[in-house]
């Protein structure tokens, strides 16, 4: 495979992918739990549920005590209201991703985040880390009146960082992150590294190349990396 000389930006989902969120919002997860009752359950169990969100995180929890949640509902916004206030204690970026985004820089290439998290915890994360400056575009799960995996938000992200879908690649860590990508016509590559559910592999969504680690970005836009 030549270079992919037609790109011209770089699009990132955010948890799983760009950032590793998963110690603070499994903390979140776990104190709720035990304020509620529950006992917590350990990072490895509860990671590859981040991409379901909140819920599913809960959900995992809830099941694995055996029991159902007096107050789900109660125990959703408790571990939300934990987690806002405490977004970035230990977030921060994966291994080798800060070196990514110098070189995509470096390269004349826009960058932008497209997620479903919505723009509470957003904007707040994001602020705290020093990005709301230097990514081209911040596309949260309420800034369209679609999520991923309909294209809405990757044609909008690509209108406002001024380059064409079929310029940019967007790389995640889910299903819907890939499929959201194709719809829009853009190459997607799946980030083997992030929070991948056992129960749906990545080589199974047809991603066009399959990342273990961050520095593979650069190795597949310079052609090295099928």
């Amino acid at each position: 495979m030549g270079k992919q000389q037609h790109l011209r930006g770089v699009l990132f989902d955010l948890d799983g992918t760009l950032l590793d969120t998963a110690p603070d919002l499994i903390a979140a997860c776990n104190t709720a739990c035990l304020e509620f009752g529950l006992v917590p359950q350990s990072l490895e169990a509860l990671r590859p549920r981040i991409s379901g969100g909140a819920p599913a995180m809960l959900a995992y929890t809830v099941a694995a005590n055996g029991r159902e949640a007096d107050d789900f509902d109660g125990l959703l916004d408790r571990m939300l209201i934990l987690y806002e206030n405490n977004i970035a204690v230990h977030t921060g970026f994966f291994q080798g991703m800060a070196e990514v985004l110098d070189a995509v820089e470096s390269r004349g290439m826009s960058w932008g985040i497209v997620t479903n998290k919505l723009s509470r915890f957003t904007d707040p994360l994001l602020e705290s880390l020093g990005l709301h400056t230097r990514s081209g575009c911040v596309i949260s799960g309420d800034t369209t009146a679609e999520a991923k995996p309909h294209p809405l938000p990757m044609l909008e992200a690509s209108r406002r960082i001024g380059t064409p879908p079929e310029t940019c690649v967007y790389i995640g860590d889910a299903r819907r992150d890939i499929e959201a990508g194709k719809n829009a016509g853009m190459a997607t590559l799946a980030a083997l590294y992030g929070y991948i559910p056992h129960d749906d592999p990545a080589h199974e969504w047809g991603a066009d190349a399959l990342l273990t680690h961050p520095k593979d970005i650069l190795a597949w836009l310079d052609g090295e990396l099928a």
